[in-house]
């Protein structure tokens, strides 16, 4: 039966019978509330030297805000019927992973009817000879897209042709279990739910298989939906009702950090999200990767313009400024921004959390009674914004990578 309440969840050795993280938790926990006290006794609150204007500019200068695209989207497909869901798949120079990845998803167990969307991004290696295979497949419509290599412009252009009543997003460098289609969908339509996560493990670039991400399985709904957050933003690992995304695009200027929009849109619009214990996903960690790469460089300054860039498309949608908007701003600018922008040098930094601080401060203030009724460390990331505390945002940020 799944539970409406707070998630327990547990990392497993890649033997898959010992929870490995549950002392780390807790030993995390423990630490970051120690940190927190410790920080008291050495504040450090950074008040801008300059104009926040000419704080503005100089990261703009740096790395420019990118361009918003929202006038530009582009209406789904028309619902088919026929098709139960729609896998997406953003394709770029991966000759070495994406014929496993294509048939983790072909080889499906179950009766459910999946249309397989792959996006071949401008590949300039082998990966269009590869996707020729598939071609003539009924089930499988592979789209020649060249726009540089953008994961989220290929996924946004996969929507365009997805007609399934669900929807599913899987990196090509990635796999899904032989069930994953079976366990997921069958959680939503039972749960009616309009996202359903379940969990994954790791695999190496030799596809040998490491630690396993599992969740309890929750509904949240109602006063429980703002725990929802406690569940990863990664687009992959979940199915989605098409619905969501009829009005929410991914940000196609961002080099990365574009899954913000999953816990700042898609979790907010939803109104039912449901975890599962099953292992449904294999993530290829790749340290070469866009968004590992880009911390320490100056695109890292992104994770905070697209914090700006979500509060655009907010006000598009409407959504409500609940306890949830709350939670959601908090955790961006505190938790995530930190940990996008931690291999920046300190100048940087400072600059981008006196952003930040003010960016929250617009927000906060009406919403201050509900910051007492939020997790431990949200609460902590939101004082270190409401008082320009440095110290204590830092903490925050260090506190997110221990327990991740």
């Amino acid at each position: 039966m799944i539970r409406n309440q707070r998630p327990y969840q547990l990392m497993y050795s890649k033997t898959g019978n010992r929870p490995v993280s549950l002392a780390v938790a807790i030993c995390a926990r423990t630490c970051g509330r120690l940190g927190f006290l410790v920080g008291g006794l050495r504040k450090q609150e950074i008040k801008p030297h300059d104009s926040l204007e000419r704080t503005r500019e100089s990261l703009e200068a740096l790395c420019p805000k990118p361009k918003s695209d929202v006038p530009e989207w582009k209406p789904m497909a028309e619902p088919d019927p026929a098709v139960d869901l729609s896998v997406i798949v953003p394709v770029h120079n991966a000759e070495k992973y994406i014929e496993t990845c294509v048939d983790s998803i072909l080889n499906q167990k179950g009766d459910y009817r999946i249309q397989v969307i792959l996006v071949n991004d401008g590949s300039t290696d082998r990966t269009a000879e590869i996707l020729e295979k598939y071609r003539g497949l009924a089930t499988v419509r592979i789209i020649d897209f060249h726009e540089g290599g953008s994961a989220s412009r290929a996924r946004n252009e996969g929507l365009l042709y997805a007609v399934g009543r669900y929807l599913m997003f899987v990196d090509s460098d990635d796999k899904l279990r032989p069930h994953a289609v079976e366990a997921l969908m069958r959680t939503a339509e039972r749960e009616n739910a309009d996202v359903v996560q379940g969990g994954w493990q790791y695999m190496d670039e030799a596809g040998i298989y490491g630690n396993v991400q599992i969740y309890e399985e929750m509904r949240y709904t109602g006063r429980h939906r703002a725990d929802c957050l406690d569940l990863p933003g990664m687009p992959w690992g979940k199915v989605y009702k098409r619905e969501l995304f009829e009005e929410i695009r991914f940000p196609s200027n961002y080099t990365c950090f574009e899954d913000t929009i999953i816990h700042f849109l898609v979790f907010r619009k939803a109104k039912t999200i449901v975890s599962i214990r099953e292992n449904v996903y294999l993530w290829r960690k790749n340290f070469s990767g866009i968004t590992s790469t880009s911390q320490g460089r100056p695109s890292a300054i992104q994770g905070y313009w697209i914090v700006e860039e979500m509060l655009e498309r907010d006000k598009i949608l409407g959504l409500p400024h609940d306890q949830m908007f709350l939670a959601s701003l908090t955790m961006q600018l505190s938790n995530y921004c930190y940990a996008n922008l931690r291999g920046l040098e300190e100048t940087r930094k400072q600059e981008v959390f006196l952003l930040c601080c003010a960016l929250y401060q617009n927000y906060q203030i009406e919403y201050e009674k509900e910051i007492g009724k939020m997790a431990y460390a949200i609460r902590c990331g939101a004082k270190a914004l409401q008082m320009n505390r440095y110290d204590l945002w830092c903490n925050q940020g260090r506190l997110f990578q221990l327990m991740n």
